[in-house]
């Protein structure tokens, strides 16, 4: 199969990759920057080795869907020893959250193949029994002593640990719920509350009607509402031509992110619609002055340090310095 979708990558145009000097403030600096055309290729998030928070190679994730370039995504638990790690921002999948943080903002492509950048609120809303219920989070390790969250099949076979309350749903009803590890259905989800969040589980009874709602908040909610694929990160670089950067009002507290200098990848739309994968180094502040000199109308930062890369065209452009466990990869139309 990867023989077959490598083929397919090599029968494909060229992404078009180059490197620019750029004057920010006084000091040039170099960015690698690979333009993919919006008309001939489509946006999709893959995750590891197909489960959230594995670990893989950005050339693998890419290799994965047949990607003709790929790019490092969202933050992650990138110094644990977990085996899974857990992913830090918003993470969009085949028109489903399979993960969802209310810090930075999210690269999106909508139903028509269209990009946007926003900043995002997804909530999960239901009803069991006409009782109210919410989630808040996806797919990731509950360490949180109170969590209210949603597994789905981005996940696994099962939810792999005991402790809170775990809540089978299929065909919207409740199928099983346990205080163990539970699995979970192709053609439903797990609902885990934790803490003080459990007295949302003991509203859930053995086949208990329930009702589901994703719920964005955001500038456009209709186009986030269809939107396909979607990678956060952050901050915002650019917006509408302008350079926008307010970190710490995008809830980063991080001075890698704040202040410091260090490798960066950034991904912008620019006014014919078509996508910028770019990387360089430098401060934050930098690469918000350079996606805009580079001809974005909106842009923002990604994962950066030891996660930073770009691969097109078959070979690693910028090699990252560790596994990651998301990428951004593009595919041909």
């Amino acid at each position: 199969m990867i023989s077959q979708l490598l083929a397919l990558v090599l029968a494909a145009p060229a992404i078009p990759v180059s490197t620019k000097s750029v004057n920010v403030n006084g000091r040039s600096i170099s960015a690698t920057v690979a333009s993919i055309d919006s008309k001939l290729y489509q946006a999709k998030v893959v995750t590891g080795t197909g489960r959230i928070g594995s670990l893989a190679t950005l050339e693998s994730m890419s290799q994965q869907v047949g990607g003709v370039a790929a790019i490092n995504g969202a933050f992650f638990d990138a110094y644990s020893d977990n085996k899974i790690r857990n992913t830090v921002q918003t993470l969009i999948s085949n028109r489903r959250p399979i993960n969802a943080s209310d810090i930075g903002c999210v690269f999106g492509m909508g139903a028509s193949g269209d990009y946007r950048i926003d900043r995002l609120k997804i909530r999960v809303r239901g009803t069991v029994d006409r009782q109210s219920w919410y989630v808040y989070r996806f797919n990731n390790d509950p360490v949180s002593a109170s969590v209210a969250m949603e597994f789905n099949s981005a996940w696994g076979r099962e939810t792999g640990f005991d402790g809170g309350l775990q809540v089978q749903v299929r065909g919207e009803k409740v199928t099983w719920i346990s205080r163990t590890s539970t699995s979970i259905p192709t053609d439903g989800y797990v609902l885990f509350f934790k803490g003080t969040e459990e007295s949302q589980g003991k509203k859930f009874k053995m086949g208990s009607s329930v009702t589901r709602t994703v719920n964005i908040d955001a500038p456009d909610k209709s186009w986030w509402a269809n939107c396909q694929e979607g990678v956060g990160a952050g901050p915002t670089l650019v917006k509408q031509g302008k350079v926008v950067l307010d970190a710490e009002e995008e809830g980063f507290t991080d001075p890698k992110i704040l202040t410091a200098s260090g490798a960066r990848s950034m991904i912008g739309i620019n006014k014919e619609g078509n996508v910028l994968l770019v990387t360089s180094s430098g401060t934050v502040a930098q690469m918000a002055v350079l996606m805009k000199e580079l001809g974005c109308v909106d842009a923002m930062n990604l994962d950066g340090g030891a996660s930073s890369g770009l691969y097109a065209n078959g070979k690693a452009v910028r090699k990252e310095g560790r596994l990651l466990t998301n990428a951004l990869v593009f595919t041909r139309k």
